[in-house]
């Protein structure tokens, strides 16, 4: 059985789309900290600064039975395939749209120069912050001495996001294990068997026990990509 589209469904629309440009991230973790408050936001509904299993579970309850076709309260392989191909084609129509400025559905040479432009600005203002976070006597230039300091800074945070991913494996088996979408294997997944699934998702991610996820709770891991490789941007392994 594939694997249920729900566990990234959940996140990636519900929760995504979050704008994580801002002047005044100058690290990781200031990052991390912005986009999580992002997605809370837009499943936190009752704006109380928590995530309950409701608000956790609307969207994704939402999204079944969208992709629930012929609303039979049941979602097949042929439904599954489909809404993928949704997805696929809503991503590539907002990548079109993102450089069709004027709307007319053509991309000219200078539509193509301006996304370029805009992309050499963000890669220019990144590396503007990532100066002024290492060159901490401020002369302009990056020494031996402060290319070493950074190097061993963010030596030591990947030490702490190691340990700390430890720690949540072996929290992993005091919490609720892994639901199959498909608990019975009939090919069929049901509305219940769904709900399961994300109702179990939440359990995983609600760390302490107290029935609401924080901001620090929410699940930041990227997509794998082949052989379980982490996809990023090309120069940040």
């Amino acid at each position: 059985m594939k694997k249920l589209f729900l566990t990234t469904a959940l996140l990636s629309t519900a929760l995504l789309g979050a704008n994580t440009a801002s002047a005044q991230i100058t690290s990781i973790d200031d990052l991390l900290s912005q986009v999580r408050q992002e997605r809370m936001a837009k499943v936190d509904t009752n704006a109380d600064g928590f995530i309950s299993q409701s608000e956790f579970m609307a969207p994704a309850m939402e999204r079944f039975t969208k992709t629930d076709a012929n609303a039979d309260g049941f979602i097949d392989e042929g439904e599954r395939k489909a809404a993928r191909e949704a997805r696929k084609a809503e991503r590539e129509t907002r990548r079109f749209d993102r450089s069709d400025v004027n709307g007319d559905g053509v991309i000219s040479r200078d539509e193509v120069a301006a996304r370029g432009a805009e992309r050499s600005a963000r890669r220019d203002e990144r590396k503007a912050r990532f100066l002024e976070r290492v060159d901490t006597d401020g002369d302009g230039t990056i020494s031996d001495a402060e290319r070493t300091a950074a190097r061993a800074e963010m030596k030591a945070k990947r030490g702490e996001r190691k340990a700390d991913r430890k720690a949540r494996k072996g929290e992993r088996g005091e919490r609720a294990e892994r639901v199959k979408p498909d608990a019975n294997g009939d090919g069929f997944i049901s509305r219940d068997e769904y709900a399961a699934t994300v109702a179990a998702k939440f359990s995983r991610a609600d760390k302490n026990g107290d029935g609401v996820l924080a901001a620090e709770e929410m699940n930041l891991r990227g997509h794998k990509g082949r052989k379980g490789k982490r996809k990023g941007r090309r120069g940040q392994r």
